[in-house]
């Protein structure tokens, strides 16, 4: 009994000196929701689309020279974690599922890779917010490299989405941080 006291005295004094574990990284946002898609090769709109960060419930595009947050993926890898919008026209369904390519090509080639290049594709589920479809979530875009090789590296930030007849493409300039 006497032992029960002692450790729970000590618990609680632990919890009011405000020690423990420190995180130093950001929390990692949701993922993005994959979906099953089937569109036909007829590709006769194009559509505005953007690539930014909605970790804070609203959804803030990149700007060219803007930094975008490195964060420690649970695989060990840095990775940055966008989110998509779609231009979306009054016919769009609530939900819908699209094709997302992002490719990347780094300032000057990393020491680990001469060509600098890396890309990731993914079915996406969007949610129509507003006069736009934003995904649902982020997309996990890692990297093989360190923090200290990437930060502050220049990274040009390509994203086309795809949808039932339209297809969008941006393009920008990030700082990795």
């Amino acid at each position: 009994m006497r032992s029960c006291l002692v450790l729970t005295a000590f618990s609680f004094v632990a919890s009011l000196s405000g020690c423990g574990p420190v995180d130093s990284e950001p929390s990692i946002p949701a993922e993005a929701s994959g979906c099953p898609t089937q569109f036909g090769e007829d590709l006769t709109e194009s559509r505005a689309i953007d690539i930014g960060d909605a970790s804070s419930g609203t959804f803030v595009p990149y700007a060219d020279g803007a930094s975008a947050r490195l964060i420690l993926g649970n695989q060990g890898s840095m990775m940055i974690t966008p989110w998509v919008q779609v231009e979306a026209l009054p016919g769009d369904a609530e939900e819908t599922c699209h094709v997302v390519r992002l490719a990347n090509e780094f300032e000057g080639p990393l020491a680990d890779d001469p060509d600098g290049l890396a890309s990731a594709q993914f079915n996406v589920q969007f949610i129509k917010a507003g006069s736009f479809l934003v995904s649902d979530g982020a997309l996990y875009q890692p990297f093989a490299w360190d923090r200290e090789t990437l930060e502050g590296q220049k990274l040009d930030l390509t994203v086309t989405v795809r949808g039932d007849g339209y297809e969008g493409t941006k393009r920008v300039s990030i700082v990795l941080e």
